[in-house]
């Protein structure tokens, strides 16, 4: 399922872009045809012999430049709504050159036009040069607008009675750019390719910068990053939020008893049955630091959070982290917390308070929970009871 997911993500990206590359490619390209139209009929004498023909010719190529400004690509949609735009730019090319290619073997079947077809033939071998090379990105629908555009009037010019010399050339030169095609399109899709290994490696790089490697859970860069703005959605929002740190009890004895591997898995175990129990929205486990572990916890107060603990703490207890070593029990000592801005300010004293109490947890004995409202409670008797 989740390789089905990232296929389709791959396959999304890569539509998207070709979406990009063909508005890019395609916003001038109906103009060169206008352009191409407009000096045929200022140095040749069609317009003079068929006026109403030229005219409307005109408006067609105008109105086709003017379709590819039109057809904006979509802002938001997914692969069907990329793919429908997609399909109308390239009915608009396929048109285009279809046109086009249609007025060259008009000018080869019509005596009149002897003037206009060395001009036109130029243009067809322009155009099509221009499509293997702009509008690579799909091979046969090229191939197609290629074939329409120059291969009417190259089969022409094989016929009785025309110039076998320009025909040999005209044949020579659509194999080059056939080949130019071919060339184009598996460049194109090289790069493509390239620039996904590249994003690929960014994200992978990213996602080692915040996160552990050993436990897959957030780092300690990335735990203070979203502990920062969790605080500041907090403030904003009025929101509660509670933080938990853990510490597991005597890891160095499991260690110097069983062996660093035997540690490691500890830990995995141990993050594994963390992410497992809070894994509610917007959640976030981290290790800190050896078997030093975090989790923030949004929508709580102090007492739920620490409840969640304590269920938490006397679950790990019960079970065997290392399935082969039933002895082995891991225990945990933790210290709750509740943010508030008047008495935190800040991301670093709500931090410090909460690891107070994680010491003091363990101070007490370990293997216990520790509130930090119980000491600024004991704090602020302490101090009635002195101004007493």
């Amino acid at each position: 399922m989740e390789r089905d997911l990232d296929s389709s993500g791959l396959n999304l990206r890569r539509l998207a872009q070709e979406v990009a590359e063909t508005r890019r490619r395609m916003v001038i390209g109906g103009s060169f045809y206008v352009l191409g139209w407009l000096l045929v009929c200022l140095f040749t004498p069609v317009v003079r012999i068929h006026p109403l023909t030229s005219a409307t010719l005109a408006a067609i190529f105008v109105g086709l430049a003017i379709a590819r400004v039109v057809l904006r690509p979509p802002v938001q949609g997914g692969a069907e709504v990329m793919t429908h735009w997609l399909d109308l730019q390239w009915l608009v090319i396929q048109l285009s050159a279809a046109t086009w290619g249609g007025v060259v073997f008009w000018t080869l079947i019509d005596p009149v036009l002897v003037d206009a077809r060395v001009a036109l033939i130029i243009g067809a071998a322009g155009f099509a040069t221009a499509i293997a090379h702009t509008y690579c990105m799909r091979f046969w629908p090229s191939m197609l607008a290629i074939m329409v555009i120059y291969l009417p009037s190259t089969l022409l010019m094989w016929m009785p009675g025309h110039d076998r010399a320009v025909a040999f050339s005209l044949t020579v030169y659509l194999v080059y750019v056939i080949s130019s095609l071919v060339r184009s399109h598996r460049d194109f899709h090289r790069r493509l390719d390239f620039e996904e290994e590249l994003r690929q490696q960014r994200d992978r790089f990213e996602w080692m910068s915040r996160t552990d490697d050993l436990t897959g859970l957030a780092n300690r860069r990335q735990f203070v990053t979203e502990l920062e703005r969790r605080i500041a959605d907090c403030q904003r929002e009025h929101s509660r939020l509670s933080l938990l740190e853990l510490d597991i009890d005597h890891f160095k004895q499991i260690n110097d008893a069983h062996g660093h591997s035997v540690g490691d898995r500890c830990l995995v175990a141990f993050a594994d049955q963390l992410r497992h129990v809070f894994a509610g929205q917007h959640e976030l486990c981290a290790r800190l630091g050896g078997e030093e572990f975090a989790v923030i916890v949004p929508h709580h107060d102090e007492a739920a959070a620490a409840e969640r603990a304590d269920a938490f703490r006397i679950g790990l207890g019960a079970v065997a982290v290392v399935p082969e070593l039933a002895e082995l029990r891991v225990r945990v000592s933790i210290g709750v917390g509740e943010f508030n801005a008047a008495r935190h300010g800040n991301a670093d004293h709500f931090l410090s308070e909460v690891d107070g109490a994680l010491y003091r947890a363990k101070g007490g004995g370990r293997d216990r929970i520790s509130r930090a409202s119980a000491a600024t409670s004991s704090a602020v008797s302490q101090i009635l009871g002195q101004h007493r």
